[in-house]
């Protein structure tokens, strides 16, 4: 109904039509009380005729009336006169948005205040649990003392798009809908949670927010359709072109945010506008600084500028004096800038990757019981979790920096780095190393060796090299610019080497002797590294030629079995690794111990129900195991030069060393089923052995098998002593079996489970019958039994992730350390009737911190059980040990997430003398500025 001037309702005077919309007519009036000019708005017949729909208006009115806020047009008064119902608002001189949009784009800086002034409004009302949920340009106005957001919360009553019965989209058409073919006003900013009729947060405000900043900025629409339902196929389904595509000078974490924003599913969208305000202002901060408005095409030239400019504002720089880039000629530091990006547990060190035009730091870490992808822009100071990654190991960058491609449940697989639902590539049991060319083929190396596939997806073809490299195991393979051309690794130890390889020839050349993962910067160096010292050489790509010296970078970079390191680069002289620079001097200073520190982990005994005491003092303690009659336990220590076994008496906290050669690390101790000798593996002269020795130390020790591959003891079943060991056939950790009573000759090493999947932990049950193990054929490792040493059927114990099975002495109970909590003891009850076995469901018995040191050998026992199942002996974090108990607590499970991820998110484990979980990513900029003329 129209209103004449003179109007009145109650003590306001009507004096003219202001405009009119779906949710009712507006007017300006006189406030005759107050003498001051307001805005009415007359709500529509069917929000005043509806008793149910007017009490909701009333209530929340009441509520978004506390909305003092700057930003917000303020709701002064809810009034009703005869039928008509209407709301009293602040009067605003100005134009809406979506007028100052017909005459084109807003300029950068004006974009970024406006969007500043919505956000901080939206962040208030979310505080108070008001939702908007009809963000448009048409409901925000500008002042002149600012933009104000009005209407907020009136869209709560407006009719929502909704599902049908059949599953088909019904969408209410208000009065912004015109002539056919075209479509305008509200639904173009709705989310697509909204247009499927689910139930809308402040997220659903976040997707509108990044709706409204986009056409800000560009002066187009982020979502357009020629009909009612193109749009809506748009909305759902389409990615908005980027903004820096028609906005050169857009600065790219603005092109980021809104891509953040405009996420389809709101769990990869910001999850707040706090985090909005934040980024904004940082934004509109760094923008003039960081040469946003130069051209992509020449952003590299500016690069070290632009980051100088942003670390300086927002992150934590760290001395110079903390790690130089040396050279050794110079032998002393030289003037660089660096720092650093603090991350959650990260239980593969190596899974770090700059995108390929430095703006971006990719990694995958814990979150929640799982490992997942995590983007960080180089100018912000937040991490973005890319949901749908749970699992993720080792990961790589597509050439445009647009995706990221990682290995999860046995899949590689790709997400943008904007967010959205992660693609399946194709299937692989692992990964160790994968590289993206710019004609959309990727490059992978897994257990299986090098294969080649789309990115597009599809099935994996192997790669033929030459046959000195393929018999090594060829690995961590990386692009060179001409996309055809590639660096890989192959080989082991001292006869590693870093070769070139093309994908349409088998020849082969070999660079340099490093069994390291290699990149190639534009800037014309090879890096790399050896036994974790960081490395760059002048390397020319075209005649695949190394020359002048290898030049020392940083020292104490986490490394795999297989090479791979913590490192990465841009093409445009953005270095990243890892180390830990907290607890480091100068290059070539000695680096922190492995999580936990070495000389802080006791052993401790410790109840089924949590509680527990100290066993012995601190030490590197690992992998124990409890005589049969409990009376002794052998472990093993480890310190910087390898490692020996130790036995100690029960109830005395005083070890007596049991190996004494001077070996690389003599580990895995296992009793003898009648207590009177120990195996242990060990390895020395370049060569893994099983050994044996008597355990009161009388004889020296008996080789029983030499091999090149890494192994260790587990396991002890009559004669037969069950170990684990790496297959070059298989790929992965497989467990085998051999015969220690008979002569050296005739010991024949057999295959008890060997498949392609990581088998680790065999344990034997105590009548001999059944081997219980770990497995990841899943993607995920699981606790499996099976019957010993062969034949047919298995059952799964674990039903949410396990490792590290052990028997009770009866054999009516499996002990594993389970997944669902990180790290909880579980016990599940097993029945053995005839020939078949049954498992219970598992139950967790309390929260452990324990420790078992991953290295080159294998995996050792994290723990050993009593013979009654009633005590269990774990290292454990000495600083932490206090956290024990029945549902443990956020210190534990941040202290035990790396041991545990280590073997569940990517199979091999870390070694080196630096495996940091924890430690921070270093991120130099402008790297080569700090090298030697």
């Amino acid at each position: 109904m129209a209103l004449d001037s003179g109007t009145r309702l109650g003590p306001y005077e009507i004096i003219a039509p202001l405009g009119a919309g779906g949710m009712g007519e507006v007017y300006k009036a006189t406030d005759t009380r107050l003498n001051r000019t307001v805005a009415i708005k007359v709500l529509p017949p069917h929000l005043s005729q509806d008793p149910e729909r007017k009490h909701r208006f009333e209530r929340e009115a009441q509520t978004i009336a506390a909305l003092n806020h700057p930003n917000i047009c303020t709701l002064h008064d809810v009034g009703c006169e005869g039928d008509t119902d209407f709301l009293v608002m602040e009067y605003l001189e100005g134009e809406t948005l979506a007028a100052r949009l017909g005459r084109g784009p807003l300029p950068l800086d004006e974009a970024l205040k406006v969007a500043t002034s919505v956000a901080d409004a939206l962040d208030k009302a979310h505080g108070q649990g008001v939702t908007h949920r009809d963000l448009k340009p048409g409901n925000i106005m500008l002042t002149a003392s600012g933009a104000k957001l009005l209407d907020f919360g009136l869209a709560k009553l407006k009719q929502q798009a909704k599902a049908s019965e059949s599953g088909a989209v019904i969408s209410a058409v208000g009065p912004n809908t015109t002539a056919p073919g075209m479509v305008l006003g509200t639904m173009q900013y709705m989310s697509p949670e909204q247009l499927e009729g689910k139930e809308a947060d402040s997220r659903t405000d976040i997707f509108a927010f990044g709706a409204v900043l986009y056409e800000m900025v560009t002066g187009r629409k982020a979502f357009e359709g020629k009909s009612q339902p193109h749009l809506i196929a748009a909305i759902v389904s389409a990615t908005p072109e980027p903004i820096s595509k028609t906005q050169p000078s857009t600065p790219p974490a603005l092109d980021f945010l809104v891509k953040r924003c405009l996420a389809k599913d709101p769990e990869q969208r910001l999850q707040t506008a706090t985090d909005l305000v934040w980024e904004l202002q940082w934004i509109a901060g760094g923008s003039a600084e960081s040469g946003a408005s130069a051209p992509r095409g020449v952003r590299r030239q500016g690069a070290k500028i632009a980051r100088l400019a942003l670390a300086a504002v927002t992150l934590v720089v760290v001395a110079m004096s903390a790690i130089a880039l040396t050279s050794p000629e110079s032998g002393g530091p030289r003037e660089d800038t660096r720092f650093l990006v603090e991350v959650p547990d990260m239980p593969v060190a190596e899974a770090v990757a700059v995108s390929p035009d430095g703006e971006m730091i990719a990694y995958s870490a814990n979150d929640v019981g799982s490992t997942v992808v995590f983007v960080r822009p180089i100018n912000s100071t937040a991490s973005q979790k890319l949901a749908g990654t749970e699992g993720a190991g080792r990961l790589f960058w597509s050439p445009d920096s647009r995706w990221i491609a990682f290995f999860a449940g046995g899949r590689l697989k790709k997400v943008e780095a904007a967010g959205g639902p992660p693609q399946n590539i194709c299937e692989t049991p692992d990964l160790l190393g994968g590289t993206w060319n710019a004609d959309g083929v990727i490059l992978f190396a897994s257990s299986k060796g090098l294969q080649r596939v789309l990115a597009a997806g599809g099935q994996p073809a192997p790669i033929q090299t030459s046959q000195e490299s393929a018999a090594q195991n060829p690995q961590e393979p990386f692009f060179l610019p001409d996309g055809q051309r590639y660096l890989y690794v192959a080989g082991t130890g001292g006869d590693a080497a870093i070769y070139a390889g093309s994908l349409d020839s088998t020849d082969a050349t070999r660079l340099v002797a490093s069994q390291s993962n290699a990149v190639f910067v534009d800037s014309g160096y090879l890096l790399f590294h050896r036994e974790g010292t960081l490395y760059a050489q002048a390397f020319d790509s075209s005649d695949l030629e190394l020359s002048g010296e290898a030049i020392r970078l940083a020292d104490g970079v986490p490394y795999a079995e297989n090479g791979a390191a913590a490192f990465s680069a841009s093409h445009t002289g953005v270095l990243a690794y890892r180390n830990d620079l907290r607890g480091a001097g100068a290059a070539g200073g000695t680096s922190a111990p492995a999580v936990g520190g070495v000389a802080d982990r006791p052993l401790r005994w410790v109840g089924r129900t949590g509680t527990g005491e100290q066993a012995a003092a601190p030490g590197g303690w690992s992998g124990p195991d409890l005589s049969p009659d409990g009376k002794r336990a052998a472990v093993h220590r480890h310190d910087p030069d390898g490692g020996d076994v130790w036995i100690f008496e029960t109830g005395n906290p005083t070890p007596s060393r049991f190996t004494f050669d001077a070996a690389q690390d003599n580990s895995s101790p296992v009793w003898s089923p009648d207590g009177t000798r120990i195996a242990f593996s060990s390895r020395r002269n370049g060569k893994w052995g099983l050994y044996v020795k008597q355990a009161d130390n009388t004889r020296d020790e008996e080789l029983l098998i030499e091999m090149e591959r890494p192994a260790a003891t587990m396991s002890w079943s009559g004669d037969r002593l069950v170990y684990w060991t790496t297959d070059s056939k298989t790929g992965g950790g497989d467990i085998w079996s051999i015969t220690v009573g008979t002569a050296a000759g005739d010991r024949k090493p057999t295959p008890i489970v060997q498949s392609r999947a990581d088998e680790r932990n065999p344990q034997v049950s105590p009548d001999g019958r059944w081997i219980a193990y770990s497995s990841n054929e899943t993607g995920r490792s699981e606790i499996y039994i099976r019957p010993f040493p062969e034949g047919p059927g298995r059952i799964q114990v674990s039903v949410n992730g396990g490792l590290f099975p052990r028997w009770r002495r009866d054999g009516r109970e499996l002990y594993f350390m389970s997944l669902v909590s990180l790290g909880s003891m579980t016990a599940s009850d097993i029945q053995v009737t005839g020939t078949t076995i049954q498992r219970q469901v598992p139950r967790v018995l309390f929260q452990s911190v324990f420790v078992s040191t991953v290295h080159a050998g294998g995996q050792y026992h994290a723990y050993a059980a009593t013979a009654d199942g009633q005590r269990f002996l774990i290292p454990q974090f000495e600083t932490i040990a206090a956290g024990f108990g029945r549902g443990g607590g956020a210190g534990v499970n941040n202290a035990i997430a790396s041991v545990i991820a280590a073997v569940t998110a990517d199979r091999r484990a870390v070694t080196g003398p630096t495996s940091q979980s924890s430690s921070p990513i270093t991120v130099v900029l402008d790297w080569t500025a700090a090298l030697p003329r």
